[in-house]
């Protein structure tokens, strides 16, 4: 048998070259076995196989291109060229059985900048010739039974001695640990590495993605050591929405870090609010992973993921059109003055006191309230202006394609400034972390 060949590029595309008599497997519901899809690019759900000498999965994969040259005696195309969503290096999962993962093992962009400055201690010794990192330990937090740990490495140091000047370079990498309370899917993992990548966004101000990725298998056995191992994990890589650059620059301007609060902190807090909120959350920050071109797509973005994420996390019991006993009193009125069952009927089917929903001007404001006064004061001059401008461009962009013009782009970026520092505030973050989301803007709205 002639292995394939799996390419996977710095964009995240997983491509699988298969020539000849490659040994493949394809798990579908339409077909079993062989080369069960053709050229005509139906999903195949799961692929096993082997390329580079290895075990290989491939999830969610699709045909891209497939060539035979045997004029019609082959029992295959000679050439097939296969593309995935998600390939697992040394592994074949059985579809049958997909909750087969305990946790994961995640590197993330800005991860070690974002622990602040005790996730690092080193010391080093020019004339000895040596250098060594201090022990820190690893940071964890159990939050709805999963388990989440900030887990450090470190590397040799580099030593450049020259005549004017001596420089020693040491490396120190981080990952998170994400263990789940029982077996789960890898679907599952995705949900809580994204939460993270949510929270580093918020952070940082600009998209922060996965650098590497690792599964850990539920079948591994444990270790008897209390620091979580790397061992027995499963590579898997992914196309992600957003392409992590691990060698571009930290941010040097962070809304918060760790020195401004605890990990355990952020995190036990920032997970059930992400959960909750999700669909608000992924508006907003879809914002920064995959940037739309145009100012009014941003405007409108930013403002239903504003509003929608207030109406997962507003807990004011809604107010109702009437007083109930007004309202019961002129039901009963009502239904006395009907002449037949069947009006009586209709009466209570088409009167209701129903709870009435807070306008999208009204959240704006409750999230206005909900933030520092001196950071609504850095992000905006006048909260009544804004509240009138966004109103108009969410309901005119929706509703009637037309903005607010040439004052767009300040109001796009006042919103998203409002929307972080709402959301750190639900954190408990300082009124001075908060005024941070301010710092970009050009001036105040």
């Amino acid at each position: 048998m002639q292995p394939g060949n799996l390419t996977i590029s710095d964009q995240g595309d997983i491509t699988l070259d298969l020539v000849g008599g490659f040994d493949l497997s394809i798990r579908t519901p339409l077909e079993t076995g062989g080369w069960a899809v053709s050229a005509d690019e139906r999903p195949m759900p799961l692929i096993h196989g082997r390329a580079n000498n290895q075990d290989i999965t491939l999830q969610e994969a699709w045909t891209r291109k497939s060539t035979t040259y045997g004029f019609g005696f082959s029992n295959g195309p000679d050439v097939h060229l296969i593309g995935a969503n998600r390939a697992f290096i040394g592994t074949h999962i059985d579809p049958d059985e997909p909750a087969v993962w305990q946790g994961a093992w995640v590197q993330l962009e800005n991860l070690v900048t974002w622990l602040g400055t005790e996730s690092i201690r080193q010391s080093a010794e020019i004339r000895r010739g040596s250098a060594a990192f201090a022990a820190v330990p690893d940071r964890s937090v159990v939050v709805q039974d999963w388990t989440y740990t900030a887990v450090k490495r470190h590397g040799g140091f580099d030593f450049d001695l020259q005549r004017g000047d001596a420089s020693v370079v040491g490396l120190t990498s981080t990952r998170l640990r994400i263990d789940a309370p029982s077996p789960c899917t890898i679907e599952t993992l995705d949900e809580h590495v994204k939460a993270f990548m949510d929270l580093l966004t918020l952070a940082a101000g600009t998209a922060c993605g996965v650098v590497s990725m690792s599964v850990i298998p539920a079948r591994a056995p444990a270790s008897a050591d209390s620091r979580p191992q790397a061992s027995n994990d499963i590579p898997t890589y992914v196309r992600h929405i957003h392409q992590a650059i691990p060698l571009a620059p930290a941010p040097s301007d962070w809304r918060f870090t760790c020195d401004d609060r605890p990990f355990e902190e952020l995190v036990s807090k920032w997970v059930p609010l992400q959960r909750t909120a999700r669909g608000g959350t992924s508006a907003y920050f879809g914002n920064y992973y995959d940037r739309p071109g145009y100012t009014e797509s941003r405007a409108l973005l930013t403002a239903i993921a504003a509003e929608a994420t207030h109406r997962s996390l507003d807990i004011t019991p809604p107010e109702r059109d009437i007083d109930a006993t007004v309202f019961e009193s002129r039901l009963r009125r009502a239904l006395d003055a009907m002449t037949s069952d069947e009006e009586r009927i209709w009466v209570r089917r088409k009167l209701r006191n129903n709870p009435t929903s807070p306008s999208f001007r009204q959240r704006m404001r409750s999230i206005l309230e909900q933030v520092d006064a001196s950071t609504v004061g850095a992000i905006m001059s006048d909260s009544d202006q804004w509240l009138s401008d966004i109103t108009k461009t969410r309901n005119g962009l929706a509703h009637e394609a037309v903005g607010l013009g040439d004052r767009l782009l300040e109001l796009e970026q006042a919103t998203d400034a409002t929307v972080a520092a709402y959301l750190m505030a639900l954190l408990g973050l300082n009124a001075e972390a908060q005024r941070r989301t301010a710092t970009r803007l050009q001036r105040p709205y």
